[in-house]
C-alpha cells in the first residue's frame, strides 16, 4: 500500500507541523471517520462473525465476547492482570452499551500517528495505511475518539464526544481495547 501512497506519517512529520496544519489533519481525519462511520450492518462484531452470519443483535453481546476473547488470550499467555476485577467491572458498566442499536464500521486503530499519511510538502492528509483492525459496533470505539481534538470533533460533525454519562461509561469500556499491549486502564470505573 505505501508504493501506491505518497507521505510521510504523522508520527515522523509532527516536529514540521503548524499548529493550523496540525488542525487541518485532524479535521479531515475526523471528516473521514464520518464517512467510515457512516456505513452499516444489521448485525455486531467482527467482520468475519458478521460476514459468516454469526454476528449479534446487541452491542453489548458483540462488544462482551470480544472484550472476553481478549481476557482468555490474556490468561492463556499468563498475563498478570486482576481478571475477576475486570471482569465484574465489565458486567457491572455493560448494560451503558445497550444505547447502541445500528451497527457501524469501525476502524479500531483510524488515525493512529503511524498510520495516518502526510505530503512532505503540503503538510496535508495523503492517505491512511492499516485498516486492518476493523469491526461493526459503536464509532466512539475508535481509537481518534480517545483524546479528540476539537478540530477532528468539528470534522466529524459534532463539537463535543462525551456528554451523558452512558458515553463516559461506554469510552471508558473501550480504552482499554485500544492498547497495543495488555494493561489495565488507571481510571477509577464511575458508580452506576
Amino acid at each position: 500500500m505505501r508504493h501506491y501512497v505518497t507521505g510521510a506519517t504523522l508520527h515522523e512529520m509532527e516536529p514540521w507541523l503548524t499548529p493550523q496544519n496540525r488542525k487541518d489533519i485532524d479535521r479531515r481525519l475526523g471528516v473521514l471517520a464520518q464517512k467510515i462511520g457512516q456505513h452499516v450492518s444489521d448485525s455486531f462484531g467482527t467482520l468475519e462473525q458478521v460476514a459468516c452470519g454469526a454476528g449479534r443483535r446487541s452491542w453489548r453481546e458483540a462488544f462482551v465476547i470480544l472484550f472476553e476473547s481478549i481476557l482468555r488470550d490474556s490468561e492463556d499467555v499468563f498475563v498478570n492482570l486482576p481478571y475477576a476485577e475486570i471482569r465484574h467491572q465489565l458486567s457491572r458498566l455493560s448494560p451503558a452499551l445497550e444505547e447502541i442499536t445500528l451497527p457501524r464500521l469501525v476502524v479500531i486503530d483510524f488515525g493512529h500517528p503511524t498510520q495516518v499519511l502526510v505530503d512532505p510538502e503540503s503538510k496535508q492528509l495523503s492517505g491512511i495505511v492499516d485498516l486492518g483492525k476493523t469491526l461493526w459496533g459503536d464509532v466512539y470505539m475508535g481509537e481518534i475518539f480517545e483524546e479528540p481534538s476539537s478540530s477532528m470533533l468539528d470534522g466529524f460533525g459534532g463539537s463535543q464526544m462525551v456528554g451523558s454519562e452512558m458515553e463516559k461509561i461506554r469510552q471508558l469500556l473501550y480504552v482499554p481495547l485500544s492498547y497495543k499491549e495488555f494493561g489495565i486502564c488507571n481510571t477509577d470505573f464511575p458508580s452506576l
